[in-house]
């Protein structure tokens, strides 16, 4: 697995790095103690408190392509967000000794300042002994936190503003005591709409209206509307969704390019074009680029698998035979399977590669090299087994220990196994994670698929005669997968 080396400026910049070349990281700004973000202009309701917090350090922005920018609606986790509110109110990051919670190590950016939020009675944890540092801040917690920072106390009897905030919520009485001292209203005149995620904008309203009274606003007001920026529209059949939380979005298809942005795990965004290992895509109204690794590249229409780079392994070959019974040897089963598959993926418009196209023998790390150096988008190495008389079956292997996309590779083993199992009959032997050295050793979604087992007459005799029904079920297990 990649190993990564958090840090982090206040405003949520974040920079990882690792000792292999694909990296998931963010980059670090110094203090920007300017209101000349471009994407925020003057009319931005939170143009003034964002700017008051920018001249005092609190705030930072992040270096763009057009130059330096905000990113006002993107949201705000509890570390980010005790490390803001301690810097308000004039605290400093305490030495941290002894780790309080499972999932902030000593060596985290922002233990010290979870440490003072906590004996501060600001932050607290969680049941379970985590914190979630990486967790985002909702709206009621961020009234809670400012209330308990800033000793803002709440007086049910003044009224109850927000018909969405119930009398039995633990952070009500935090609400109401933000509400009646002008620091927040309400999404909409009667609505706080408590479980919305907090987003940059929003929190620097909140603390620069805690810390100067200038910017507090009167009561029984909704916040106005950030402005959303229009996309530009194109025209495209492809796009990516993103595999994991945090994935920069860089100005040009490098990981020394600025960066412009985040995605998170589930998003979905439109793909101008693939090039190597970059995905150029659409990010709101602007272009940028993401690593390839990170995202499953979908078709919103034609044929799941469409300019996908698929590398087809048949395992064995040459010198080396495989497993051998009755006089039929693995290396000519799964190679008459491979080219059947490869027959079907193109006919569907796939770019499809064999490590072998004849009785050749590449080596296995040949093979994991041929598959990273054409950057492809799936692997898949085709097995017979081999064991007593009476052991049969079908059952296809992945590896989460080293893959990159472990989780996408369980997912691809699980369609192409149940397929195999539906179309030929097989006894169902199931998925199973395990390092075989092809699939540990690759970054793209990967698996091992032992068809059936070539000692078993009746296994023997299906992957003899049934090639092209084999290669059949393995070509709509990739399909199912594509299509999820």
């Amino acid at each position: 697995m990649l190993k990564k080396v958090l840090s982090c400026a206040i405003a949520g910049a974040i920079v990882v790095s690792s000792p292999v070349a694909v990296i998931k990281d963010f980059t670090v700004l110094k203090a920007e103690a300017s209101t000349n973000f471009y994407d925020v202009p003057t009319n931005h309701v939170g143009y003034d408190e964002i700017g008051y917090l920018s001249s005092k350090g609190i705030v930072t922005g992040y270096k763009g392509q057009s130059g330096s920018y905000f990113a006002p609606q993107k949201t705000v986790t509890r570390a980010q967000a005790a490390k803001m509110i301690l810097t308000a109110i004039g605290q400093k990051e305490a030495t941290v000794t002894t780790q309080r919670f499972s999932d902030v190590s000593k060596s985290h950016w922002g233990a010290g300042w979870i440490e003072r939020a906590v004996q501060l009675g600001i932050f607290s944890g969680k049941q379970d002994g985590t914190f979630g540092p990486e967790d985002t801040l909702n709206r009621a917690q961020m009234s809670k936190v400012i209330a308990q920072a800033f000793k803002f106390e709440g007086d049910v009897s003044l009224g109850e503003p927000f018909d969405d905030v119930w009398v039995n919520h633990d952070f009500r009485e935090h609400v109401i005591a933000l509400y009646w001292e002008g620091i927040t209203t309400g999404t909409k005149p009667t609505h706080y709409s408590p479980w919305t995620n907090v987003t940059r904008s929003q929190m620097s309203m909140f603390l620069a209206r805690a810390m100067d009274p200038k910017f507090r606003v009167k009561v029984s007001q909704g916040e106005p509307e950030e402005p959303t920026p229009t996309p530009t529209p194109i025209q495209t059949t492809t796009e990516a969704v993103i595999l994991t939380n945090g994935l920069n979005v860089r100005s040009t298809p490098s990981t020394t390019g600025s960066v412009i942005g985040s995605l998170s795990k589930g998003e979905r965004v439109a793909v101008h074009s693939v090039d190597n290992y970059w995905v150029k895509i659409q990010y709101g109204n602007q272009v940028g680029y993401v690593h390839k690794l990170y995202t499953k590249l979908r078709n919103t229409s034609g044929t799941p698998v469409a300019k996908r780079i698929i590398v087809i392994d048949p395992g064995h070959g040459g010198k080396d035979p495989g497993a051998v019974s009755s006089g039929s040897t693995e290396k000519a089963i799964v190679l008459a399977v491979s080219q059947s598959l490869e027959k079907k993926l193109k006919a569907a418009g796939a770019i499809v590669l064999m490590t072998r196209a004849g009785d050749t023998y590449p080596t296995l790390g040949d093979r994991v090299e041929f598959a990273k150096n054409n950057y492809a988008d799936m692997f898949v190495s085709i097995h017979a087994n081999a064991a007593t008389a009476s052991a049969n079956g079908t059952e296809t292997f992945y590896d989460t220990s080293s893959n990159l996309n472990g989780e996408e590779s369980k997912l691809l083993a699980a369609e192409i196994n149940k397929q195999i199992v539906s179309l030929l009959n097989m006894r169902d032997r199931g998925i199973k994670d395990n390092g075989f050295f092809v699939i540990k050793n690759n970054n793209m979604p990967s698996v091992l698929v032992e068809l059936g087992f070539i000692t078993n007459t009746s296994d023997r005799e299906k992957m003899l005669t049934n090639k092209d029904l084999f290669a059949e079920a393995i070509y709509r297990g990739i399909l199912e997968y594509y299509k999820k």
